[in-house]
C-alpha cells in the first residue's frame, strides 16, 4: 500500500466518533468547549461594552479576556500565547476534536499517542490528550498493522477488540491445565491437585 492511499482511508470510523460523543458526556472536562460556549466567549470578545449580568460572569469574562483573543483576520477564536515563543492555538470544539485528531494523525503518519498530542498540544485548544488517546486506540490502520501500535501496547489494543462470548464459552477452565511454577507461587498456596 503507498502512502497516499493509506491518507486516503478513513482511520477512524462513524461509530467511533458516535462512541466518542458518548464519551465526552460520560467524561466532562470544563478545558473543552462546546458550540455555545464558543459562542459566548467569541461575543465577550467581541462586544467589551455588554455588561457582566453577575459577579461570576465578570469573573469569568476577566478570565476569557486574559486566556482567549479574536482573531479578526482569520475570524478564528484562538488560545492566547502565554509566552512570546509560543504560538496561539485555535480553539476547536468537541464536536471537531475527532476530525482534527484523524487529520494530525494522518498527517504524522500514524507516528502514536505521543507524537500526535505534542502536535495536538502546539496547534490546538479545548483537545485532552485522554481525547487523543481514546480515538487513537480505534485507529484502523494502527489497529491492523502492529508496526504502528505504541510500545507496551499489545494488551491494551486486544482490550478494545470486541470479545468472542462463544470462543470463551467453549472453553472449559477444568480442562485447561496451568504452569503454577511459571507464576512463581509458594508450595503452600498452590492448588491441591498438584
Amino acid at each position: 500500500m503507498t502512502s497516499t492511499s493509506l491518507n486516503d482511508l478513513v482511520i477512524l470510523t462513524s461509530s467511533t466518533k458516535s462512541a466518542f460523543l458518548q464519551y465526552l458526556r460520560d467524561n466532562p472536562n470544563n478545558r473543552r468547549v462546546s458550540q455555545t460556549d464558543k459562542e459566548i466567549l467569541i461575543d465577550w470578545l467581541t462586544n467589551p461594552h455588554k455588561r457582566p449580568s453577575s459577579q461570576k460572569e465578570f469573573s469569568r469574562r476577566n478570565y476569557v479576556w486574559k486566556t482567549f483573543a479574536w482573531d479578526e483576520k482569520t475570524r478564528n477564536l484562538v488560545a492566547a500565547a502565554k509566552t512570546n515563543e509560543a504560538k496561539n492555538r485555535m480553539v476547536i470544539t468537541d464536536d471537531m476534536i475527532p476530525d482534527i485528531v484523524e487529520i494530525v494523525h494522518k498527517g504524522n503518519g500514524h507516528a502514536g499517542w505521543d507524537a500526535t498530542w505534542k502536535e495536538v498540544s502546539t496547534s490546538y485548544y479545548g483537545i485532552l490528550r485522554s481525547d487523543v488517546i481514546f480515538l487513537l486506540k480505534q485507529c484502523q490502520i494502527c489497529v491492523s498493522n502492529p508496526s504502528k501500535r505504541p510500545k507496551g501496547s499489545a494488551a491494551t489494543m486486544l482490550s478494545s477488540q470486541p470479545v468472542d462470548h462463544e470462543a470463551l464459552d467453549f472453553l472449559n477452565a477444568d480442562d485447561m491445565q496451568y504452569d503454577m511454577s511459571a507464576w512463581d507461587v509458594p508450595d503452600n498456596e498452590k492448588h491441591p491437585s498438584e
